[in-house]
């Protein structure tokens, strides 16, 4: 099995577990196993006591901003700071209406910001009118690793698992909450694109292993409405979720808009999450559809593979590989079974074991095609599928995988290590 560097897979996961490990456990020590701010998660709550005194301190907090460290074959060192506009806005009726960033990219020598205004209205049902102007440097896989493990694996390992595209350009926005759980945004953006290389070489370890080139993205004017729904019924509990997120996407790019693309995309992401199933046993699931019409550029389509996607197979392994542009059709299914252990080894808190299996399959139909063609002919034998089990800390901060992919019995393991939950 190959991975994206051209190197085994297995070898770089283990070198990502090992290395995992032994910054987790130091910070374990000295934390107390508290949420580190290396690795920032949602917080975990043990009695509904907890939670309201939380919400309280949101609805206190104006404002929050904090320091951004990250590492990639393309920055180079990324500093800057942050003022962020976080998911508890509604219930900071008197936050401040300006969110954005700056820093500076060491190794692209590049100053990136983004400055936003958003103006809320109504104490209830909370409607808002917002815009932005960004400069940056951007990747469409935060949605597969997070920036914090990117940035370890990129500093420690020399794997770069992102890939980056250069965006300028504006956007204005709406969005309507409807009771607490349901919110509908919607907007217009004119950015232009910019494909970018590779900068850096350098890591702490790694040897004479050289980050691979970072793939040439579409470049040219991107004008598009998109919109998005928004359903999360989410406890915050990360010991215990419970609870629905669905988030669908549309969007509308060129035609009467002008710009270089021109389609249409959908995209839907349906979760449940379920606990004490028996006793604190839990059940998560997963299911993506994505779909759409005309020429999809690359930062749009879809790869699978790796990562919370495909954890058997090699990193963006569908449709051809990392170094071509991803599919316009894709379905992704994942489950997940939370298994409640009972031992403690010391300081650490009590492990669990989860199973998990994974099945998706990504495709490039015509582009003139609609939404629902290119899944006709679809059968089981074009499925991908894996099977594994992990086990991990009762809050999924630090969790280690063990994949089997069902299609080969040569070298079908792949093992890697995540401070994250994959969904």
């Amino acid at each position: 099995m190959k991975n994206i560097m051209g190197g085994n897979m297995h070898r770089s996961q283990f070198r990502i577990f090992w290395i995992g490990l032994c910054l987790w456990i130091p910070i374990g020590l000295f934390s107390g196993l508290k949420e580190s701010p290396l690795f920032p998660s949602f917080h975990a709550f043990s009695s509904i006591d907890e939670e309201e005194a939380l919400e309280a301190e949101f609805e206190e907090k104006e404002h929050s901003s904090e320091p951004e460290f990250r590492y990639n074959r393309v920055e180079g060192i990324y500093l800057g700071g942050a003022l962020e506009k976080d998911r508890y806005r509604m219930l900071q009726w008197s936050a401040s209406p300006f969110f954005g960033f700056a820093g500076y990219a060491v190794s692209a020598k590049e100053f990136q910001y983004q400055i936003g205004l958003e103006k809320p209205f109504f104490e209830y049902f909370r409607f808002s009118v917002g815009g932005a102007y960004h400069r940056r440097i951007d990747t469409p896989d935060l949605w597969i690793l997070s920036e914090e493990e990117n940035t370890l694996a990129s500093f420690f390992l020399k794997e770069d698992f992102h890939d980056f595209y250069f965006r300028e350009g504006g956007l204005g926005f709406i969005s309507q909450w409807i009771g607490p759980h349901f919110k509908m945004v919607g907007g217009y953006q004119s950015e232009e694109w910019g494909a970018l290389h590779r900068n850096t070489t350098w890591a702490l370890f790694g040897g004479k292993k050289r980050f691979r080139e970072n793939p040439g993205m579409d470049e040219g004017l991107f004008r598009a409405f998109w919109g998005n729904l928004i359903l999360d019924t989410r406890t915050r509990s990360k010991r215990n979720p419970r609870g629905w997120y669905v988030q669908v996407e549309g969007e509308h790019a060129g035609g009467d808009l002008g710009g270089n693309f021109n389609y249409d995309r959908f995209l839907a992401d349906i979760r449940y999450y379920y606990s004490h199933l028996v006793k604190k046993e839990g059940i998560d699931f997963r299911l993506m559809l994505g779909s759409s019409h005309g020429d999809l550029p690359w930062q749009k389509s879809f790869h699978l593979g790796g990562f919370s996607t495909l954890r058997g197979y090699p990193y963006k392994a569908f449709p051809q590989g990392w170094n071509s542009p991803g599919g316009n059709r894709m379905i992704l299914a994942q489950l997940e079974y939370r298994l409640w252990g009972k031992t403690e080894f010391g300081i650490f808190e009590p492990w669990q074991m989860i199973l998990f299996t994974d099945a998706g399959w990504v495709s490039r139909a015509d582009a003139e095609a609609d939404f629902f063609n290119g899944f006709d002919d679809l059968t089981w034998k074009h499925i991908h599928h894996d099977v594994g089990i992990a086990i991990s800390d009762r809050k999924q901060s630090f969790r280690i995988d063990v994949a089997r992919r069902t299609d080969t019995g040569k070298k079908p393991y792949t093992v890697s290590f995540r401070i994250q939950r994959p969904f």
